[in-house]
């Protein structure tokens, strides 16, 4: 089962190792607004929290907990409602409020029902996961890895995902590791409405301290992954 998570120990980004360049994977922007588009297709592998205001709407944690179950199986389980907080948006309240000044203008993604967000152990993973019931979850695991670049961390993904994620429908899924930078993902594979990455990275806490270098496993599935603005 997955285990309540301290909130100083979520992984806010993620970078690759050996300097990487990340430019042409979304087009520039003059300011960062998270939103679902850099959620699904930047080269960030760890799942970040939604950063709008908490909301109450237990019903819809119950569905997102319950499709998360079915998605994915293994320690996911309806029950894991109660380590799920629901949000009214990606971008913070404090971000709409700056732009909403005279000559402002900020566009942002406004759920139907709410973001939610779900962050856990399991076992030596992390795990966390927001998404959208019905439309689009994206969730990732990390651990940390012992070695100073990886390579104790081969490990095949379909044997990741039969540990992490063994209810995963994989069927019909394409290897589109090279139309990425060089290095940048282990392994992508692609379907319509799943993306399944895996890499190294070095993470960094919500706070900004370094939290290591990690191993990353990243799923995106649902509807919502018609969003993908890549291969």
């Amino acid at each position: 089962m997955i285990q309540p998570l301290a909130p100083s120990t979520v992984v806010g980004a993620d970078y690759p190792p050996g300097g990487h360049s990340l430019q042409g994977l979304l087009p520039p922007a003059p300011v960062h607004v998270p939103g679902r588009r850099t959620l699904l297709g930047g080269a960030q592998l760890v799942v970040p929290p939604p950063q709008g205001a908490r909301t109450d709407a237990p019903a819809v944690l119950d569905r997102a907990a319950v499709e998360l179950s079915r998605l994915l199986g293994g320690a996911f389980s309806p029950d894991a409602a109660p380590l799920m907080s629901l949000h009214d948006a990606l971008v913070s309240t404090e971000m709409r409020a700056q732009y909403a000044a005279p000559g402002f203008s900020l566009t942002w993604d406004r759920p139907r029902e709410g973001f939610y967000w779900l962050a856990g152990g399991l076992d030596d993973w992390q795990v966390q996961a927001c998404g959208e019931p019905g439309d689009l979850h994206c969730v990732s695991f990390h651990r940390p890895l012992d070695g100073p670049t990886g390579e104790q961390a081969d490990g095949d993904l379909r044997a990741l995902l039969a540990e992490l994620a063994p209810a995963l429908d994989t069927e019909g899924l394409r290897d589109i590791t090279t139309a990425f930078y060089q290095g940048l993902f282990d392994t992508a594979l692609s379907a319509p409405e799943l993306r399944i990455r895996v890499g190294v990275r070095q993470t960094v806490r919500m706070d900004g301290s370094p939290a290591g270098l990690a191993r990353i496993l990243r799923i995106d599935a649902g509807p919502g992954c018609l969003d993908w603005p890549g291969p």
